[in-house]
């Protein structure tokens, strides 16, 4: 009996379970999500339209990977982001690809040793909300002890009817607005008829909510 090739998937999520091997799935695969092809351009397009428009010009972002939306919000916005992701093998790759990027190794339980902190305007989370969805708790503690005041950006996916992990938390854009402590600015969400999932992104001010 053959066994099935692996793909990318079989080392984030699969079959419901998290597994969160990012540094083997990098190693292994050159362009996991199709990065290079910017997957995900609804909520990638409206996040950098939100933030010209709240006049965001300093960002963190988490899940960086090979680094092509820090490139397009570059080109976009002239912002360089302070890009970061766990894998050492995506940031190698991500520095070799756009040299006038900043890319770090990091993990976002640690943002609270980020540098100049107080100049920093925006929290960019980049499609990385299920990979951190145990840690979510306690990054929001974090994301309003260190950055009260700031702009939290999320990007990320729901599925339509498929979806088997994090089913606890929440399923929808809206569940997941209703899941978070910070005060909402804006969201938009995006998907066509043959697509299986729902781009959407959000916008916070990090300061707690009205109740």
């Amino acid at each position: 009996m053959t066994t099935p090739k692996k793909t990318y998937h079989d080392y984030v999520i699969k079959d419901g379970k998290f597994i969160g091997k990012f540094e083997d799935m990098y190693r292994h695969f050159e362009d996991p999500w199709m990065q290079s092809q910017q997957p995900n351009r609804y909520s990638r397009q409206v996040a950098i339209m939100n933030m010209k428009r709240y006049g965001i010009r300093s960002v963190v972002e988490y899940g960086c990977g090979l680094g092509y939306y820090a490139d397009w919000i570059h080109r976009e916005t002239g912002i360089v982001c302070q890009s970061i992701d766990i894998s050492k093998t995506a940031i190698k790759k991500a520095k070799a690809k756009f040299p006038h990027l900043d890319f770090h190794v990091g993990n976002i339980r640690d943002m609270g040793s980020l540098k100049n902190k107080a100049h920093i305007d925006c929290i960019l989370l980049a499609d990385i909300t299920w990979m951190i969805l145990q840690d979510l708790d306690y990054v929001n503690t974090e994301l309003l002890k260190h950055f009260r005041g700031k702009y939290l950006i999320n990007n990320f996916v729901t599925y339509k009817g498929t979806q088997k992990y994090g089913l606890d938390f929440f399923t929808t854009t809206q569940e997941y607005i209703d899941y978070m402590p910070f005060k909402l600015i804006g969201y938009a969400e995006g998907t066509t008829i043959d697509d299986h999932n729902i781009d959407s992104t959000t916008i916070f001010k990090i300061e707690p909510k009205q109740v």
